[in-house]
């Protein structure tokens, strides 16, 4: 048990700063510089890059060491991809099993996001999109879902975004919500398909003013 809590450990701490890109995107990491971060033995460490390599986080090289996985327009583009084909679907399959007062909530408190910061806004877009799939019953499509987040929380700090694409996808988001909560489902597939495709091109731009 001690040795399964030392690798969620180690698992949990890396991932947060690999998402969050205090390791930054094609970063080389040493299990030697990890081990004394994390304050941990080598296992542990070894256990946590594999299921790190597993989620496409990290490469592992061999007696050198773990490259941070790195953002690219491909990476941004299969991310999108994902998102595209699975979202809408889930919707459609799944989208009655949300609630009217979560998602009332939800609208409420996207209604009160003009004074709210940067990070208070993804924070949202992040709960509201992880609520959607959350009905899902197919397990392997809600993992999928996830290591798609993850990824997408990377490119949303390496990319930027611009206000205006904020302000936008808060009016995008409501009309999805407004649409499921009438139980127009079709109608919030193409919204959430509408709303990706537009996200994707924000990302796009933005990490293309980087270069």
């Amino acid at each position: 048990m001690a040795r399964e809590n030392l690798k969620e450990k180690a698992y949990r701490i890396i991932k947060r700063k690999i998402v969050n890109c205090e390791y930054s995107p094609e970063s080389f990491l040493t299990e030697a510089e990890l081990m004394r971060e994390i304050g941990t033995s080598r296992t542990p460490i070894r256990e946590a890059l594999n299921k790190l390599e597993q989620e496409s986080l990290i490469r592992i090289i061999p007696k050198k060491g773990v490259i941070v996985g790195a953002i690219t327009i491909r990476e941004i583009n299969d991310v999108y991809q994902i998102r595209e084909l699975v979202e809408p679907y889930i919707i459609r399959t799944w989208g009655n099993k949300l609630s009217t007062e979560t998602l009332t909530a939800f609208k409420e408190k996207l209604v009160d996001l003009a004074d709210s910061s940067e990070k208070e806004s993804y924070e949202m877009d992040d709960s509201l999109h992880r609520c959607i799939i959350s009905v899902c019953e197919n397990k392997y499509l809600v993992e999928l879902m996830e290591k798609s987040y993850d990824q997408n929380h990377r490119i949303r700090i390496i990319s930027g975004r611009l206000h205006s694409r904020l302000e936008r996808s808060t009016r995008e988001h409501i009309n999805i919500l407004n649409l499921l909560i009438a139980r127009d489902m079709e109608g919030a597939a193409q919204a959430m398909s509408a709303h990706l495709e537009s996200a994707k091109q924000a990302a796009v731009e933005s990490f293309f003013q980087l270069k």
